[in-house]
C-alpha cells in the first residue's frame, strides 16, 4: 500500500540548547525556504528531521542538541521525541550510571498511542572490548579523546562514528527501560521517506563492505561525488537496456501469435505513418543518450500498404512502443538534466555515454574536457541537479541545506524554478534551509524565518 502521508508542521524546542522554531508546511505547498542567520540551527533542524525517518538513528538524534520535537502529518499522525532526564541505571550493588533517555511518543489517527523509551551509552565507546569490535568490524584504529583513526587516514571523532555507523553498533550501547525503539514506531518511521542534501556534497568517503572490513581491507579513498554520479548514471543506462532487453525478448516470443490475431478494423495508413514518426523521434532522443544505435529499428514502410500488411506494421509499431517505453524514465530524468546544465554552464555541455555515464564536452569544437574542468559552482550545480533527479524517491521529503553555496547569484535566483520542474518529474516535496535572498526571489510567502530569539 502507497502512503500518502505529508509532513505538514515542525516544532522543536531547545534546538542547540536555546531556539524555538516552529513552522508550518501546509499539504498544498510543493516546499518551504527555511531562511534565518548562520547559528540558529537550521542545519541542525534538518538532520534531526532526516534522523526520525527510513531507518531510525537513534545515535544520530543523542548526537543533536535539542529538548522536543514534535512532527506532524497530513492524515493526522503526531510524532514527538524528547531528551527525557537521565535515568540512573543499576550496574552492580555500588555503582550506578547516568543514561540519557529518549522519550519517542507516536500519535495515531485511529487514537492509538505508542511509546518507547531508549538511551546511549557513550561510556560504552570507550571500553577496550568496543575499540576491539571497531578494530575487527569497522577498521577503526582508537586515538583516544575521543578520536578514531578510519583505513582512509583520515580521523573522526566519536559522535561522527555514531552518526556513520549507526545501524551496525551493538547492542549494548543502546540503553534503557526498552532497549530498542517500538516496531510499531519503526514501521511508521520506515514510510516517511527522506532525503538530506548536505552542504558537503562534492567529496563522498567510499567505505569497504562489511565482508571486506572483516577480512581486514583498506580500500577506503574519497571520491568526487561529480565521478560518483558518473558511474551511477552508467549503472542506471546499463540496468535500463536489461529492462529493455526483457521486454523484447518477451514481446518478440510472443510476436507470431500476436500477429495472427488480425485487427478487425486495420488502422489508415495515415495513422501509422504518423505512430512511425514518432517514434523515430524517440529513437534519435534515445540515441542520443547511447540507449540506441541510430539505425537499430529502422524500417520502409510501403507507398501503397494492404491490409494485412497494416495489420504487420500496427503490431509491430504497439511492440516497438512497449520496448521504448522502458527508457521513458531515464529520458525524461537525463533530458531535463542536460538542458538545466546547458542554460547554466560556459561553452560546456554534457554528453550522456553508455560506458562513462557523464561526459564534459566543449560547445567550441565538441572536444572532451573531462569531469575535473569542472568549477566548484559547476560542481555543485551539476551534483545538487543530479541527486535531485536520480538518487530521491517519489513520494519522499527532501531537505537541502544551503542550496547557494558557490553558486552565482543569478543561478541562485533559478533555483526554485529548477526544483519545482524537477521535483513535478519525480515526485517530492522539499524543505530548503538557506542564506541566501536570492533563493527566495518571488516565493517570499514561502520562506519561513528562523530568528535568534531564545527560550529565555
Amino acid at each position: 500500500m502507497t502512503v500518502t502521508r505529508q509532513l505538514t508542521g515542525i516544532r522543536v524546542r531547545g534546538l542547540l540548547g536555546r531556539f524555538d522554531h516552529e513552522i508550518s508546511f501546509p499539504e498544498s505547498d510543493e516546499f518551504i525556504i527555511l531562511h534565518g542567520p548562520n547559528g540558529v540551527g537550521k542545519t541542525m533542524l534538518l538532520e534531526l528531521i532526516q534522523s526520525l525517518s527510513g531507518t531510525l538513528s537513534v545515535p544520530s538524534i543523542h548526537r543533536i542538541p535539542f529538548g522536543d520535537i514534535r512532527l506532524t502529518y497530513s492524515d493526522g499522525s503526531e510524532l514527538e521525541v524528547s531528551k527525557a532526564q537521565q535515568e540512573t541505571l543499576p550496574l552492580g550493588e555500588e555503582f550506578e550510571k547516568q543514561i540519557q533517555q529518549l522519550l519517542f511518543t507516536l500519535q495515531l489517527p485511529d487514537g492509538q498511542e505508542l511509546t518507547s523509551n531508549v538511551g546511549l551509552d557513550i561510556d560504552e565507546f570507550n571500553t577496550a572490548r568496543f575499540r576491539d569490535w571497531a578494530s575487527r568490524v569497522l577498521n577503526l584504529e582508537s586515538l583516544g579523546n575521543d578520536a578514531w583513526l578510519t583505513s582512509a587516514g583520515y580521523t573522526i571523532s566519536t559522535f561522527d562514528l555514531i552518526s556513520r555507523y549507526s545501524d551496525r553498533l551493538p547492542l549494548r550501547a543502546l540503553r534503557g527501560k526498552e532497549g530498542r525503539v517500538n516496531p510499531g514506531i519503526l514501521n511508521f518511521l520506515r514510510e516517511n521517506e527522506v532525503h538530506l542534501i548536505e552542504t558537503q556534497r562534492l567529496l563522498t568517503l567510499e567505505d569497504p563492505d562489511s565482508n571486506d572490513l572483516r577480512r581486514g581491507s583498506t580500500r577506503s579513498s574519497s571520491v568526487s561525488k561529480v565521478e560518483e554520479f558518473a558511474r551511477n548514471l552508467t549503472k542506471r543506462l546499463a540496468e535500463a537496456l536489461a529492462e529493455n532487453s526483457r521486454t523484447s525478448q518477451e514481446l518478440d516470443r510472443t510476436y507470431p501469435t500476436r500477429l495472427l490475431q488480425a485487427h478487425r478494423e486495420f488502422p489508415s495508413e495515415e495513422k501509422i505513418r504518423e505512430r512511425y514518426s514518432q517514434q523515430n523521434e524517440l529513437r534519435k532522443a534515445l540515441t542520443a543518450i547511447s540507449l540506441l544505435d541510430e539505425k537499430v529499428g529502422q524500417i520502409v514502410i510501403p507507398e501503397k500498404m494492404e491490409p494485412w500488411q497494416r495489420n504487420v506494421l500496427w503490431t509491430y509499431l504497439e511492440d516497438t512502443e512497449r520496448k521504448l517505453s522502458t527508457f521513458s524514465e531515464i529520458l525524461d530524468r537525463v533530458s531535463l538534466l542536460q538542458e538545466i546544465v546547458k542554460s547554466r554552464f560556459l561553452y560546456k555541455r554534457l554528453r550522456i555515454d553508455r560506458s562513462r555515464g557523464l561526459v564534459l564536452v566543449s560547445t567550441d569544437d565538441d572536444s572532451e574536457l573531462g569531469l575535473s574542468m569542472l568549477s566548484s559552482g559547476e560542481q555543485h550545480e551539476l551534483v545538487l541537479l543530479y541527486d535531485l533527479l536520480f538518487n530521491v524517491q517519489p513520494g519522499a521529503l527532501v531537505l537541502i541545506d544551503e542550496p547557494e553555496i558557490s553558486l552565482h547569484v543569478s543561478w541562485q535566483k533559478r533555483f526554485i524554478e529548477d526544483l519545482q520542474r524537477i521535483a513535478r518529474l519525480v515526485k517530492f516535496r522539499s524543505v530548503v534551509a538557506t542564506h541566501s535572498p536570492q533563493i527566495a526571489g518571488k516565493w517570499i510567502s514561502r520562506m519561513v524565518s528562523l530568528g535568534p530569539e531564545t527560550t529565555d
